[in-house]
């Protein structure tokens, strides 16, 4: 009891203050946008190490197909960006696990002494950074295209050795109106499915690949 008395009596409130502050500040780093300098004068822009990593991986996407219509293996383009990625990935790892340390070190010390804590009070809302954004709407448009594939597979070829659903849907269409509802359903889940894919193109201001998404391995 003494020894727990004065591991209490040495973790001070001004220390718990201190260690609280620091990890606010090293989550600050981790989460929050910060300046990023442009080139070719640029005004720099605020972006969160996530967010500078998925505007990243964009331009990777846009050089590697620019690769690829010009049949360059090995393109010094996309080599640069890569390493500039694994660079940017390594960056935000320390960041974030720099902040995760700090906000344990905060709450060890506040649980010490015998507060009741929250540990997401200290954490930053979540990043509204362009690059955030954009990472999000690609997450979007991605779901969107797997849900329409999904309804697609469902009808068409659910698995390699059961007879497609559509052969049993159009059979029997004609047979009672019950039917004729089922087949109903499921062409209305596909056009929905389908409508959702496209808004979501529109808003991440792709175009939508219809036909990869009926089969991802086709360009």
């Amino acid at each position: 009891m003494a020894t727990l008395t004065k591991q209490r009596d040495a973790v001070t409130p001004n220390r718990i203050d201190a260690a609280r502050a620091a990890a606010v500040v090293a989550l600050g780093n981790a989460y929050l946008p910060h300046e990023v300098e442009q080139p070719g004068g640029a005004p720099p822009l605020l972006l969160c190490w996530a967010g500078r990593i998925a505007r990243a991986y964009d331009k990777l996407a846009t050089a590697r197909e620019d690769a690829r219509r010009r049949g360059s293996k090995d393109d010094p383009a996309v080599k640069a960006i890569e390493a500039a990625i694994r660079k940017l990935e390594a960056s935000y790892t320390a960041a974030a696990s720099a902040a995760e340390d700090a906000a344990s070190t905060w709450a060890a010390l506040a649980t010490a002494a015998g507060q009741s804590i929250d540990p997401a009070s200290i954490y930053p809302p979540a990043c509204t950074c362009d690059g955030c954004k954009t990472a999000a709407l690609w997450h979007d448009h991605n779901e969107a295209r797997g849900k329409y594939s999904d309804a697609l597979y469902a009808l068409l070829a659910p698995n390699p050795t059961d007879r497609p659903p559509l052969f049993t849907l159009l059979e029997d269409f004609n047979k009672t109106e019950k039917d004729r509802e089922r087949f109903w359903a499921a062409m209305k889940t596909i056009y929905d499915s389908a409508k959702g894919y496209d808004a979501a193109c529109k808003a991440a201001g792709v175009q939508a690949n219809w036909r990869m998404a009926m089969a991802p391995w086709v360009e």
